[in-house]
């Protein structure tokens, strides 16, 4: 109580503004006692302290003394000076939140949005694939939590203008920055590597330890993280990110198929293109279907939306053997999971979205299962 007292009176609109309030009593009581007439009777002084302070001037009430008109010159130019203050005083608070926000450095009200943490040459084309993906949905907002500059920042705004981003400074792995972007509310976060110039191994202990502060925060924040090193995966999926991209497997696998499979590739890049309108969507599967047959819900999406059903697929909460071994790398740790890789079993947890391509007609939907369609 006594701090919050302290920076009250501190504050620069409180001194003004109580300044204004104190002269206009003081300035009635005076000149009740200068003048005489109705101009000093009730609540008329301070009537006329109020409307002469403020520069109103009705004219309803007029000091007629010479002592009473003295006084009123000397509030007049009080007046105008303390409301020119506290309109100031206003309009500074104002500013200050304007710089502040063009800074990063206010905590942001929104909910439902992407929280983008970490930034590096490939950020933008991230951006722009997320708004591709998203362009006949709600709309999109983006935090991006990181240590661009306002200049950096502005040019990103006016290259976007479709999508509403905001701008949060500071380091990712620390609670408090990810608080000012409203973490705890947000939809989802993705967690990118800074700059790729340094150890792989630093950026992807960055990206473990922001992890475990967001699920520190709330552990139903849906997290997608994205590794340099495959040999982090298994403290990723510790820290229970639900989704971890490791950095070229699929570029490698892309790269192998143009030798082994030529045409293949070039099918897999239409159908998750971004731009493509035949890109790979996913949908909630309509109530009446839970129960019956995938082949009847195949004939459903063909005939009713010229959809080509291609499979399944559903999310859970995964438990893996890494998540009952401690957080260090202890010898007996080390033995565990080296006797279970030689009986050939994986310790590291598998993706919480499960997926069921082409299942066979007589499989039976469950409820939780959404579809994967080509339009």
């Amino acid at each position: 109580m006594e701090i919050w007292l302290k920076t009250l009176i501190r504050n620069s609109f409180f001194q003004v503004g109580a300044g204004l309030f104190i002269t206009m009593i003081l300035g009635g009581f005076i000149l009740q006692w200068l003048e005489t007439g109705d101009i000093s009777e009730g609540n008329n002084p301070f009537w006329w302290a109020i409307v002469t302070m403020t520069t109103v001037g009705y004219g309803d009430y007029s000091p007629e003394t010479l002592e009473g008109r003295l006084f009123a010159v000397f509030i007049m130019f009080t007046g105008i000076t303390l409301v020119s203050l506290l309109t100031a005083s206003i309009s500074s608070i104002f500013v200050a939140q304007k710089i502040r926000e063009g800074k990063g450095l206010e905590k942001l009200n929104i909910s439902d949005h992407i929280i983008l943490c970490g930034w590096n040459s490939n950020a933008d084309k991230l951006i722009d694939s997320i708004h591709q993906l998203n362009r006949n949905q709600r709309n999109l907002d983006i935090v991006l939590v990181n240590e661009l500059t306002e200049e950096e920042i502005t040019q990103l705004r006016s290259r976007f203008s479709q999508i509403k981003i905001h701008f949060v400074s500071g380091d990712f792995t620390q609670e408090e920055t990810l608080q000012r972007a409203g973490v705890a509310s947000a939809d989802s976060v993705i967690i990118i590597p800074n700059n790729l110039n340094n150890d792989n191994n630093t950026h992807d202990e960055k990206t473990i330890f922001a992890t475990l502060t967001i699920k520190s925060i709330d552990a139903s924040i849906r997290v997608v993280a994205y590794l340099l090193d495959r040999e982090n995966l298994t403290h990723i999926k510790r820290a229970e990110a639900d989704e971890v991209v490791v950095s070229d497997d699929y570029s490698l696998n892309i790269l192998a198929s143009h030798i082994v499979d030529p045409g293949v590739p070039q099918l897999s890049s239409h159908l998750i293109n971004a731009t493509s309108d035949s890109r790979f969507l996913r949908k909630s599967i309509p109530s009446n279907f839970v129960g019956k047959k995938y082949g009847q819900l195949f004939d459903h999406y063909r005939d009713k939306n010229g959809a080509l059903l291609i499979g399944l697929f559903y999310e859970d909460e995964n438990l893996g053997i890494g998540s009952i071994l401690s957080s260090d790398t202890s010898s007996l740790d080390s033995f565990i999971e080296q006797k279970l890789k030689e009986g050939g079993i994986s310790l590291q947890e598998q993706s919480k979205v499960h997926v069921n391509v082409n299942p066979s007609v007589g499989y039976i939907i469950k409820e939780g299962e959404k579809a994967l369609l080509i339009p």
